[in-house]
């Protein structure tokens, strides 16, 4: 097997899309598929580190010096898992996400990757989506460790397509378009285009902005609808993350 047939392995083995691999990794969906199609087969030591512990494997495995294959479940898991319903597995991934994000069951020595929620489309028509109460606030910077967050439901037709959790601004920086006390939609993402507006980390604060360019001046900063506040100038970008791209916002109005 070569690294990309490796790398695609280990992924569907933990039914990740490569979207879903590319997020977890700060990459994009088309360097993942570079990555397994063999597009691209000189990995950098950093991301293949990332990859390995994402995926759950060794970066000597996915080079092919060892042959232990991935194993996405131990088999005493695997059977009853694979008898359970799409809602079923649900909750099990869930559970097994919250018990690696609290840190306490981590393998000695591993990373602590914690992934992103996605949402759930019930059969009767509605969208559960975890609602975070502080990660980010359209005014000051709220810092991110541990947000509290609330299983909300919405109808389908309300949630755009991509939303994977909810964000609940706390401020009038972006009003009139984003009002207080609202709920923004985020799809995520490890960068988004000029214009947009995102979930941002920023020297340990989160804000929901819109990201400006300055190309000329070789500057990015954050930007307020609201021209009360002013611009969040980014003076080092590589202290600038992107959690995800606001996709709209509940209530509408």
């Amino acid at each position: 097997m070569t690294l990309g047939e490796r790398i695609r392995a280990a992924r569907e083995a933990l039914k990740l899309t490569q979207e879903e691999l590319g997020a977890l990794c700060n990459t994009t969906k088309q360097t993942i598929f570079k990555y397994e199609t063999g597009i691209v087969t000189n990995v950098p030591l950093d991301r293949l580190t990332l990859l390995s512990e994402t995926l759950g494997v060794t970066p000597a495995y996915l080079l092919g010096w060892t042959t232990d294959a991935p194993s996405a479940l131990p088999d005493r898991l695997a059977a009853p898992f694979g008898k359970l319903n799409d809602a079923g597995q649900d909750l099990v991934i869930d559970y097994a996400e919250e018990l690696a994000a609290s840190g306490d069951y981590a393998r000695t020595g591993a990373a602590r990757v914690v992934p992103f929620p996605r949402a759930k489309r019930r059969s009767d028509g509605f969208v559960e989506l975890k609602v975070y109460d502080q990660p980010a606030a359209a005014g000051l910077g709220n810092y991110i460790d541990a947000p509290d967050y609330a299983v909300e439901q919405y109808p389908a037709g309300l949630a755009p397509e991509g939303a994977a959790f909810g964000v609940r601004i706390s401020g009038n920086s972006m009003e009139p378009q984003i009002p207080n006390g609202c709920t923004v939609f985020v799809r995520p993402m490890p960068a988004v285009e000029p214009g947009d507006v995102g979930i941002f980390v920023y020297d340990g604060q989160a804000y929901c902005k819109q990201l400006i360019t300055d190309r000329r001046a070789r500057r990015a900063l954050l930007r307020s609808f609201n021209p009360a506040y002013a611009d969040i100038q980014i003076a080092d970008e590589t202290r600038l993350r992107t959690l995800g791209k606001v996709l709209g916002h509940y209530p509408t109005d």
